[in-house]
């Protein structure tokens, strides 16, 4: 098991550098964690997840190095990526799948350990979600800054 020695900041400010007690080091910024090592031997949690893009999501998965264990989590309903960024944890699902040894774990309302009425929150919302796409027309949302066309005058 390896433990944070010390963190450092290391070049520009919102920089740094995370040294473990073993040769890895993890380099973090505000935006996506960097990683200029693999990390063998080491169980790492990717904690919110649906923030991170494509992009991201690739460069910290193909850091797992021998006898280690990665688990990503995070709930694609509550994506605050700027600029309508696509998450990265919504895509990886199509992109591993059939992937022998990686799993998928989807969990519910019924997994909710809050308040009841946190689960009733999770379910309500589910359904406006869903009634929403429904409700949604075929033809793809105008580009961001036109306006719709007016018919008819």
């Amino acid at each position: 098991m390896r433990f944070i020695d010390s963190i450092e900041p290391v070049g520009e400010q919102e920089t740094l550098c995370i040294q473990v007690a073993a040769e890895d080091s993890l380099y973090v910024t505000d935006a996506f964690l960097v990683t200029h090592n693999t990390l063998n031997d080491a169980f790492v949690i990717l904690d919110e997840a649906q923030n991170t893009t494509a992009e991201q999501m690739k460069m910290f998965l193909t850091r797992l190095g021998f006898g280690s264990k990665i688990v990503v989590t995070g709930d694609v309903t509550q994506v605050d990526l700027p600029g309508g960024a696509q998450s990265g944890l919504r895509i990886v699902r199509e992109i591993l799948d059939g992937i022998e040894d990686v799993h998928f774990a989807n969990l519910t309302s019924s997994d909710v350990v809050r308040h009841r009425l946190v689960g009733d929150i999770v379910d309500a919302y589910e359904r406006w979600d869903n009634s929403q796409r429904q409700d949604r027309p075929a033809t793809p949302p105008p580009v961001r800054g036109s306006r719709p066309r007016r018919q008819g005058g």
